[in-house]
């Protein structure tokens, strides 16, 4: 069991790993509504739906998709962003008359090496 959390943990150090909440737009949206990650570093979205309603996730640019996220539910997508640019990322279900509210965005910046980092 040990050696299965250690490599989790490790395995999850490689990745940039964010959380994202779907909410509807008038409990909060998409929380965090901007995501920033690092172009080339592969990333693990975790998106949980904490309302009563379905939602649904696309970000079009990464060609990442989920067709339903029933409430409660929570579903890990994986990618890697291969250039830098702010990209929209939006519900794909109807979930309320604020739908088209329902949408946040990815900044993906310049990978920083230690080196710039000091």
């Amino acid at each position: 069991v040990m050696a299965a959390l250690w490599y989790n943990r490790y395995r999850d150090e490689a990745l940039q790993v964010v959380e994202l909440v779907a909410n509807s737009p008038l409990n909060g949206n998409w929380l965090p509504a901007s995501l920033t990650v690092e172009k080339g570093k592969p990333v693990r979205l975790k998106i949980r739906n904490r309302e009563t309603v379905a939602h649904g996730f696309s970000l079009p640019a990464f060609n990442v998709g989920l067709t339903e996220l029933k409430p409660g539910q929570v579903f890990v997508v994986e990618f890697t962003p291969d250039r830098t640019g702010t990209f929209p990322f939006y519900c794909t279900v109807w979930c309320s008359n604020e739908h088209l509210a329902m949408k946040g965005s990815i900044v993906v910046r310049e990978a920083v090496t230690q080196a710039e980092a000091r």
